[in-house]
C-alpha cells in the first residue's frame, strides 16, 4: 500500500507531476533507503540449474535474480523464475515478495513517467533493456508482472531521448520530394538514419511485440483470460509507442497494423 501510494503522488489524470517525482526520487532512490527495495541483477545461468523447470531459459545465457533484505537485516536471494514457479504452488512468502516487486515497478514507472530523468538516469542503470525484455517475453512468470516490466520498458527505455514523436505517414510534400514510380517497400516518412541504431537497440523487443500480438490475434478466444488482458493491453500501447517514436518502416507497419485489425476484428463468442 506505502509503493501504491507513491505511486498515486506521482501522477494527475494520468499526467506526470514533476516537482512530487522528484522528491519521490530523491527519497525513494536514495542510498540510506535501498533496504526499502528489491534489486534486480542479470546472472549467468548456472548448468547445473537448468536440472530445474523454473531456472531453465532457452533464449537466453543469462538469467534475471532478485535481492533483498527482511527486517531482521537478513539477505535474500532468489531468481525471478524460481519466485514464480513457488508462488503458483502456493508459497506464501514468495507470492507476497513478488506482489511488493510489482508495485515496486508500478512505482518505478510512475516515477519516469513523462520523461523524468532524474528517474529513468537511476533506474535504467539497473533495469536494462536486455533484463526487462528476458522477464516481458518469459512465459513461465505470471501475466500481471510481465505487463509491469512492459510497462517499464515503455516509460524508462523507449518514452525517451533520443525518441522523438514522428509521423507514421505524411500528408503533405513537396513535389520535388514526391518521386514518379514508388511501391509500399520504397515509401518511408521518416528518413532518419538514426533509426535503424534504435531499432538495433530494441529488436528483440519489437520481435517480442510482434510475435505476441500475432498469437492473440490467432486464438479462437483472445480475451477470455483476465489476467493476460493486462499483459496485452501493455503490449499494445507498447506498440503504439514504438510506432509513433518511428522504430517501424512503413511496411513494417502496415503489416502490424493488419494484425492490431484483425484483434479489433475478433468475434466473442457469447
Amino acid at each position: 500500500r506505502f509503493l501504491d501510494y507513491l505511486s498515486d503522488l506521482c501522477v494527475s489524470n494520468h499526467i506526470a507531476i514533476p516537482v512530487t517525482q522528484e522528491l519521490i526520487c530523491k527519497c525513494v532512490l536514495d542510498p540510506k533507503n535501498s533496504d526499502i527495495l528489491i534489486k534486480t541483477e542479470l546472472r549467468p545461468v548456472k548448468e547445473m540449474s537448468q536440472t530445474h523447470e523454473y531456472l531453465s531459459i532457452e533464449y537466453s545465457e543469462e538469467e534475471v535474480w532478485l535481492t533483498w533484505t527482511d527486517k531482521n537485516n537478513d539477505h535474500h536471494e532468489k531468481s525471478i523464475r524460481q519466485l514464480a514457479q513457488e508462488a503458483r504452488a502456493g508459497n506464501a512468502h514468495d507470492e507476497n515478495v513478488l506482489s511488493y516487486y510489482r508495485y515496486q515497478l508500478k512505482l518505478f514507472a510512475r516515477m519516469c513517467l513523462d520523461r523524468q530523468y532524474l528517474a529513468i538516469k537511476e533506474i535504467s542503470q539497473q533495469l536494462g533493456v536486455d533484463l526487462i525484455f528476458l522477464c516481458m517475453a518469459d512465459e513461465m512468470l505470471p501475466f500481471d508482472l510481465r505487463a509491469s516490466f512492459c510497462h517499464l520498458m515503455l516509460h524508462v527505455h523507449v518514452d525517451r531521448d533520443p525518441q522523438e514523436l514522428v509521423m507514421p505517414v505524411k500528408f503533405a510534400r513537396l513535389w520535388t520530394e514526391i518521386p514518379t514510380a514508388i511501391t509500399i517497400k520504397d515509401y518511408d516518412s521518416n528518413l532518419n538514419v538514426s533509426r535503424d541504431d534504435k531499432k538495433n537497440k530494441f529488436a528483440s523487443t519489437m520481435e517480442f511485440v510482434e510475435d505476441y500480438l500475432n498469437n492473440v490475434v490467432s486464438e479462437a478466444v483472445p480475451f477470455a483470460n483476465e489476467e493476460k488482458n493486462k499483459l496485452t493491453f501493455e503490449v499494445v500501447s507498447l506498440a503504439h509507442n514504438l510506432i509513433y517514436f518511428g522504430f517501424y518502416s512503413f511496411s513494417e507497419l502496415l503489416r502490424l497494423t493488419r494484425t492490431l485489425l484483425g484483434i479489433i476484428d475478433c468475434v466473442q463468442n457469447p
